[in-house]
């Protein structure tokens, strides 16, 4: 790519190509995050709940201020535990922000093509930066608008034949043969 295709891409400026379907994936995948926060956090509560009424729980009392003080094992568990769920949220909210565009564009990449293809501009061409994952899609799609440009630029040809030569029958015959055997590759 030149410089003046990446001036023009905007990769920040452009993050949110289609919001919607960026916004529900990255909330999906916050609140599965979130889900297993409040697994930990309903997990944690219950054992300490279950240990302070025992009172078997190391230096654990009935007091959960007290607890809470770095003498005891809840005061130093707990703020670890609180830390790395917070850290489990935000790191969740970015593989949801940059998970979410790597599905967008591709998604607006391909209704990009078929607007383009609806309005009869069939010398469009899918193209991914991501190769890889997508080549076979893109190849699919390409060879597709390739297979519907050649019927169509036969019939065009045949058409013109019509046009060029009304007043021989074997000409307008043929052609009009050839379209209705180009038009029968087509399912409609």
């Amino acid at each position: 790519t030149s410089v003046s295709d990446r001036n023009f891409r905007k990769p920040f400026g452009n993050f949110f190509i289609k919001k919607s379907l960026q916004f529900r994936f990255t909330i999906q995948i916050l609140l599965i995050f979130l889900v297993c926060v409040f697994a930990t956090t309903v997990s944690f509560m219950h054992i300490y709940n279950s240990k302070s009424r025992e009172g078997s729980f190391y230096y654990m009392s009935n007091d959960i201020m007290q607890d809470l003080q770095l003498k005891s094992i809840l005061g130093i568990v707990l703020p670890p535990v609180v830390a790395a769920e917070l850290i489990a949220v935000l790191l969740a909210f970015g593989i949801g922000l940059f998970s979410s565009r790597k599905i967008a564009v591709p998604v607006y990449k391909i209704e990009k093509w078929a607007a383009k293809l609806k309005n009869g501009k069939l010398n469009t061409t899918l193209a991914f930066r991501e190769e890889d994952r997508l080549k076979e899609l893109a190849v699919q799609c390409n060879a597709a608008t390739d297979f519907y440009r050649q019927i169509f630029s036969e019939i065009k040809t045949h058409t013109e034949n019509i046009s060029e030569f009304p007043t021989q029958p074997e000409k307008v015959i043929d052609s009009s043969n050839r379209i209705k055997e180009l038009l029968s590759r087509i399912d409609l």
